[in-house]
């Protein structure tokens, strides 16, 4: 149950794979989810999965003790990939501001492309 457990443990990944919500979903609304929705999703329940997403092995030269690393799934939607991915986002516009204080930021879109938003 929802109530035993800490929300700060309980991931989007967790929700989507506990008691099938994932496929109960799809049943319901199969038609209407559009493609990436569900290539999304599907990433996230997979995220670190080695037999599904692969990993790398790191072997020390020294003493020969491996290291297994999980491939991710770097959706913007995974718990743990979309926060690093908007931290990673951040500090590149982080970088590129000029050294002076900083009251707000305003992110736009250049002039050529205003006519194609309009439409």
């Amino acid at each position: 149950m929802l109530e035993n457990i800490q929300a700060s443990n309980y991931t989007i990944k967790q929700i989507l794979k506990d008691a099938g919500n994932w496929e109960e979903f799809c049943r319901l609304y199969g038609d209407d989810i559009r493609p990436t929705v569900i290539e999304n999703v599907e990433k996230v329940m997979n995220c670190g999965d080695k037999d599904k997403l692969g990993h790398s092995v790191y072997v020390c030269p020294t003493c020969s003790k491996k290291h297994i690393v999980a491939h991710t799934c770097k959706s913007r939607f995974c718990n743990s990939c979309g926060k690093v991915r908007n931290d990673n986002w951040l500090l590149d516009a982080e970088n590129k501001l000029l050294n002076v204080p900083h009251k707000h930021l305003i992110f736009t879109i250049p002039s050529e492309l205003w006519l194609i938003f309009r439409r």
